[in-house]
Order: structure tokens, then sequence, then C-alpha cells
């Protein structure tokens, strides 16, 4: 009768102090205390745990059978939800269709987990494969569900069937449907990084596979490693993607490498300058100033190219390197506001004072509102749009990419002087994809001139590459 009443309580949702409070919670045997840990662990309410953890604990105490393994979950649970990492393992969650388990505490040893009658860390590991490997392969077939990008399946592939693959698609990605498919020899499992962030899976002793159904993959220009090399294995563009834009080298233009004093940043500052075949400093063509020169070069490619094949106008582009890498991340901290106001407040005073006359002076870049256009990608294109709606009087557009900032509610906004916003954005990015629509929501709330153009792409510079002599083309072709 009292675990019946404990019991009802907790199905009630009642709080840990109701439960204590009540005459029945006294008469609780050792495995009754076990039920109502259980129960309470399995409502999924935090505000229970720390009840059920001491349950689970008296029954272990007095060598109930199966307390170990529930007292272990409670704890696991409670750390995590203390931002802490689990000491048993034996939570796990899922991440596009993977099962993973959450972060462990290393100070756990295996002998500490048999204690409680928990499996070994690596057992764990495997029983969490074995069940991502399942699901996936119940997927195999299913329509993405509404809202998500993509997720993880499984054939079940046999060898034979992957290595006909290799040989006829001469590429290690291939679309079948909505299903890409990675496929890589290898004796160990490699990440497939920059977009998906998942394990391939053994096929047999030297093949390694993943497979992930994408919403719109034939719309998709996907790179690709098997590894974390810092170059790319391959590139996937799905039959209906945007078409590839050229790329020239060498230059028909020119890349002019400089530096800028800077009393604000007090030191000099690095910049990428771009100069379109037969540049005057005379004329008036179109000036971009835009963040991460020292990232320009691919950009300058796909550039030069387009301008040579009228695909858009010839701009000067004018490319500040972001800061050296420090462990604070003082990229971040330049370019986006909420890290450190004062260095924040620096570098853009830099950008938009001591950069464009530099560039003005050195370069005869155009002084006209119309004709300069501030741009930026990720961190950068949230600088993009802070400096650019901040100084409307200066830059008369903005270029911003991928970026995870967020519009506020007081956001200024002078109708006055009205910029024109191309955004850029892809469906795999997550955060900076999320944060890019919102942009456009809000400059289409506004009746504000923009362009939002969303790719099917991860945080991959192959997209901003490609998007930029578009931009380019809209903005003043």
């Amino acid at each position: 009768m009292a675990l019946d009443r404990i019991l009802s309580l907790v199905e009630q949702r009642s709080s840990a102090d109701e439960i204590r409070s009540d005459p029945a919670f006294a008469a609780l045997s050792a495995s009754e205390s076990l039920a109502v840990a259980q129960a309470l662990n399995d409502t999924g309410e935090p505000g229970g745990l720390v009840l059920a953890a001491q349950l689970a604990k008296v029954a272990f105490e007095t060598n109930t059978d199966g307390a170990g393994p529930v007292f272990a979950h409670c704890l696991d649970r409670m750390s995590l939800y203390s931002r802490r990492p689990q000491p048993f393992g034996t939570v796990t969650f899922e991440h596009e269709g993977e099962v993973l388990l959450a972060p462990v505490d290393p100070a756990t040893t295996d002998e500490m987990r048999a204690d409680y009658g928990v499996a070994s860390l690596a057992e764990l590991r495997s029983a969490a494969g074995h069940e991502a490997k399942r699901l996936a392969t119940q997927r195999w077939g299913q329509p993405l569900p509404e809202g998500q990008p993509f997720w993880r399946v499984w054939s079940e592939p046999t060898a034979a069937e992957i290595h006909q693959r290799l040989r006829a698609e001469q590429a290690n990605a291939w679309a079948d449907g909505d299903v890409l498919t990675f496929a890589v020899l290898a004796s160990q499992s490699v990440t497939v990084t920059p977009v998906f962030g998942l394990a391939t899976w053994r096929v047999n002793d030297e093949l390694q596979v993943l497979q992930v159904a994408v919403d719109r993959l034939q719309e998709a220009v996907i790179t690709y490693q098997f590894r974390s090399s810092g170059r790319h294995d391959g590139r996937f563009r799905g039959s209906r993607a945007p078409e590839e834009m050229p790329s020239n080298n060498p230059l028909s233009g020119t890349l002019v490498e400089d530096y800028v004093e800077s009393t604000h940043l007090g030191e000099p500052r690095r910049v990428t300058v771009y100069q379109p075949p037969g540049y005057s400093r005379h004329g008036t063509i179109p000036v971009i100033f835009a963040t991460d020169g020292n990232m320009f070069a691919p950009f300058a490619r796909r550039l030069d190219a387009a301008i040579v094949a009228g695909i858009c106008p010839p701009v000067l582009v004018v490319a500040a390197h972001s800061a050296q890498a420090t462990a604070q991340n003082r990229r971040a901290m330049e370019y986006l506001n909420g890290f450190d106001a004062r260095i924040h407040g620096c570098h853009e005073r830099f950008f938009v004072e001591e950069l464009t006359g530099w560039a003005a002076d050195r370069f005869g870049a155009s002084t006209e509102r119309a004709n300069r256009a501030v741009f930026g990608t990720s961190d950068g294109a949230g600088h993009a749009l802070s400096a650019g709606l901040a100084h409307r009087d200066k830059f008369g557009h903005i270029f911003a990419y991928s970026t995870a900032t967020m519009p506020t509610q007081g956001q200024s906004w002078d109708p006055t002087l009205v910029p024109r916003v191309e955004l850029c954005a892809g469906t795999l990015e997550g955060p900076f994809h999320t944060g890019t629509a919102a942009w456009a929501d809000f400059f289409q709330q506004l009746d504000a001139p923009h362009h939002f153009t969303e790719r099917v792409s991860g945080h991959d510079l192959i997209q901003w590459c490609e998007e930029l002599p578009r931009s380019i083309g809209r903005a003043w072709g």
C-alpha cells in the first residue's frame, strides 16, 4: 500500500518535498525505495533526481538487486544537468540520428563502475553504437521529419556493393535519392567533416562507410574530409545545385599584401587587397571592405574569374586580416559585441575610420556610400551587420553570410539611410542558418531591400566563395 501511494504521487508529478512528507514514504522497504527511485528517474523531472539518487543509494547499501545501475544513472543525469561530465557513462544523447555517450569524467574507472554493477566504458560505447546502427537501419527509406536537415541512416551495404560504386563514381561520395553515401578505404573509423561530424562505420577490415539522408540533397554542395588534415578530400555537388563558379589561378587581377598602422588597435594590421583586371585608382568602381583577409585567396580566385566572365562588375576588395589566434579568441572579441566592449569598439573604429581612409589614400577607393559595402562570413558576418547598420552613412551595402548572431528588438533603424543587405546561409549550418534566417525575417518585416540565398550546404567556404560574385552582381550589376 505504501508503494502504491508513493508511485501515485510520482505519477502526479508531485514535488520531492511532497513525496518525502507523505506518511507512506517512511514505510517504504529497500526494494520499494528502488522502485520509487526508478519511477522518479523515468519521469525525467530534474527536481526528482536528488531524491531518486538518495533512494537508490539506500537500496544499494542494503544489497538490493539492480540498485547500483539506477543510482549511477541518476548521478550521471544530475551531473549533466549541472554542466559537469557524467561519472559513469550511462547517459546517451542523439545527434542527427547518431547515438553517443554524453561527456564522461575520466576520473571514474571501470573498477568503480563494476562496484555499482555498471558495464565498462568500452561496453557502454559499444552498446550506444549498436543502438545507433539499429535506429539508422530502421530509418532507412523513411522520410526526414519536417525541419530535420539530415540524419544518419544505414542500408547494411556489402563490401562488394561499395567497391562497385567507388569504381563507377570515381569519387568517395555519391547520392541515391536523398541519401548521401561516403566511402573510404581505412581500417579504423574516421569522422566525416566539416558538415556532418559523424563517424564512419566498418563494412570490412579495409572499408569505412557513412550514410546520411539529407533534405534537398540534389541541391547540395558539400565539401568533405575524412580526417582533420586541413585539406578537403572531395566535394559533392547535387544535380540541381547552383552552377559551379569558375576559378582563376593565376589571377587576371592582382592581390596586394600590405599593413595599416592603427592607433585604435595599437599595432599594424595586415590587409589583403584585390584589384580587378585593369584597375585604375582614378575610377569609380565599388569597394568591398571585408573581414578575414587571411582567408581571402579562394574568394579572389572565384571573384576574378567571375569579373572576367562578366558574371559581376569589377570591384576593389580591401580585406583586413583577423587578429592573431589567442586563447581568448580575440577574433570573436573584435568581430562580435558582447565579449569585450573595449576590444570590439577599437576594432570597429579601426575598420570604419582607419581602414577606409587608408584604402582611399593608398588605392583611391571610393568614398561614396552607394559604392561601399562591408562583407563578412561567420563571426565576420556578425561584424558586417553590426558595423554596416551602425554606420549606414558610410556603407550602402552589407554582405553577411552565415551569422549566428540574432537581431534584437532594440535594433536601431533609420529609414532615411537604408542599406541593401545580401544574406546567405546553408541549411546544414545549424545556428548559423538560424541566425541568418532571423535577419532575413527582420529585414522582411522592415520592408528593407535584402536578398537571402538559402543553400544546401554546411559552414563551408565554397558556398561563400560562389555566392560573393552573385551578391556583387545583384548589388551593382
